[in-house]
């Protein structure tokens, strides 16, 4: 058994948080003592206690969600790195897992002050640090291991930083058995539309979860959705998700609820905003949606509603064909920032639900490969890998 200091540069709902809260309760799972180091209070402290699992704060720590630039990132570098190593020391961990790029200048730094393993978890392709080649040697040096989270990212990685070649493995997410959702979508789906949208049981629901990002394209689905929703009068769309706070997300989603209200179709749609049964509102889609408009590493968003059994549509970009099929089996993949060519996609689909069926059965099959076992095994390996080295 070890102990591992996890650090992550912030507290708030994000996929990549959620990925950290399961890989937490994986490596309690497999023998290791988890604890949590954050800058300050929020949906993941709160999830980590509920587990058990020890938190602490370290308020020097930049703040992901409001510090933009690197001056900031890199101004309270050995404050906080001295902060971490004292709190590995006081847990006695073995290793420190900085949950992203960006964390890992502390928490690597932190590591070898404390003496102690370090592994970095890189959550993305674009703008991540490794393009730079001075950021890129320094994280080599500050990491003995680094985790990724597709295939697509780990290329990624190396493709920009080829000195890392031989220390990356690919941890793919995995369903907790507590929360793999088992709801049969056409119960869920009447119930939900009926209980929060106030729809009419033949309504045809469209709909995206993710945080308000610019390129995360829910902008592009909504242009997609004026073109088809004259057409089709019984169609809806529902946003779910919202800005997590920095400036960047604020003005993106300001703009987006502008041009909605601006149009005749404010009625038709809903934002749902951050929502904790959002997996439930996901089950009452007819069709979800995720169309970034570059590549998004392997967007959990996508994992869940395949594993609800809902058709996708969505770009081939970054680690989305790992999870629907390079061909698209288990989805229908759609060029990016073409609006034109998701409404021509949309417009069938939403009449054949057949065809919605046999997709939303494909996606399921694909979840095998995500399954909590297969990512207990991958995780143990990658820190016996560092404890052993």
């Amino acid at each position: 058994m070890a102990v591992i200091l996890y650090v992550n540069s912030t507290a708030v709902h994000g996929g990549a948080e959620e990925a950290l809260l399961d890989i937490m309760c994986a490596a309690g799972e497999i023998g290791h003592r988890p604890v949590l180091g954050t800058p300050g209070e929020g949906w993941l402290t709160e999830g980590a206690r509920s587990h058990g699992i020890p938190t602490a704060l370290v308020p020097t720590l930049p703040e992901a969600m409001v510090t933009d630039s690197w001056t900031a990132q890199f101004g309270p570098l050995l404050p906080t790195a001295v902060a971490i190593s004292r709190l590995a020391r006081r847990h006695g961990a073995a290793i420190i897992h900085s949950n992203t790029p960006r964390t890992s200048y502390h928490g690597g730094l932190a590591a070898r002050l404390a003496g102690v393993r370090a592994v970095t978890h890189c959550y993305d392709i674009i703008g991540t640090p490794y393009q730079s080649a001075i950021r890129g040697r320094l994280l080599h040096r500050l990491a003995d291991w680094t985790l990724t989270i597709s295939n697509a990212a780990g290329k990624a990685l190396q493709e920009a930083a080829p000195q890392f070649r031989g220390r990356v493995s690919t941890l793919y997410y995995g369903f907790r058995p507590d929360r793999a959702a088992e709801a049969t979508p056409a119960v869920a789906s009447a119930a939900t539309r009926q209980a929060l949208f106030g729809l009419p049981s033949d309504a045809l629901v469209i709909g995206c979860a993710s945080a308000m990002t610019p390129w995360k394209g829910q902008d592009i689905l909504f242009d997609a959705f004026r073109l088809l929703a004259h057409l089709e009068p019984r169609v809806h769309l529902v946003i779910v998700g919202a800005s997590q706070g920095s400036t960047r997300q604020d003005q993106f989603e300001a703009r987006l609820r502008e041009q909605v209200a601006a149009s005749s179709l404010g009625e038709r749609v809903t934002f749902a905003g951050w929502r904790e049964d959002w997996q439930a509102i996901v089950a009452a889609f007819d069709i979800f949606v995720h169309v970034p408009t570059q590549p998004d590493p392997l967007p959990l968003v996508v994992l869940h509603a395949c594993r609800l059994g809902r058709p996708v549509i969505a770009t081939p970009m970054g680690g989305i064909p790992e999870i629907v099929g390079e061909e698209g089996e288990a989805g229908v993949l759609v060029p990016a920032s073409d609006a034109g060519s998701l409404a021509r996609a949309l417009t069938p689909l939403l009449h054949d639900p057949a065809r919605r069926a046999s997709l939303g059965a494909a996606a399921r099959d694909r979840m095998m490969q995500f399954s909590w076992g297969a990512m207990r095994i991958t995780l143990s390996a990658a820190y016996e890998r560092v404890l052993g080295s």
